[in-house]
């Protein structure tokens, strides 16, 4: 009985321990669409970090609005002042931003958004990579802190899995 008894109290433990890193450490998430290529495509696995963290630009993080889910690039963070010109650049804190790794032209949509925004406390605004007609802060406007799910850590190409 008392072996039962310790296997039992052992696999709680080990469910309780999955449960924390899954559910409050760590979230998985699959892409549901190609707004981030060319770094993550629809399908790709995605874990991200979730516990509270310093958040810079270039951060790659999974957020939600209007209780829809999505995938972006941190552009701004707390403090600095984004512009988009005539020709589709970013422009962040009075630069032009060089970006790498970025599929099409980084045009305003025709929304509520005015520019150039300047970012409060626990704001960011949020590109997705694959810029041509992506939901981002170009639709969206500023994105909150408390609406960022976590940095992502890991992606797992769906054709490895």
């Amino acid at each position: 009985m008392a072996e039962l008894k310790s296997f039992i109290i052992r696999f709680l433990t080990l469910v309780a321990m999955i449960y924390v890193l899954v559910f409050i450490v760590f979230g998985i998430r699959i892409s549901p669409n190609n707004e981030m290529l060319p770094r993550i495509r629809a399908g790709d696995l995605l874990f991200f970090y979730r516990l509270e963290g310093r958040l810079k630009s270039s951060d790659a993080i999974c957020y939600h609005f209007d209780g829809e889910k999505y995938i972006g690039r941190i552009i701004g963070a707390p403090g600095d002042t984004i512009d988009i010109d005539d020709n589709g650049n970013v422009i962040l804190n009075g630069a032009v931003l060089v970006e790498d790794d970025t599929r099409g032209k980084t045009d305003k949509y025709n929304t509520d958004v005015t520019y150039p925004i300047v970012l409060g406390e626990n704001e960011f605004f949020i590109l997705a990579d694959n810029r041509t007609l992506a939901k981002d802060s170009r639709y969206f406007g500023i994105i909150k802190k408390k609406d960022i799910e976590g940095k992502i850590i890991i992606v797992i190409r769906k054709d490895n899995i």
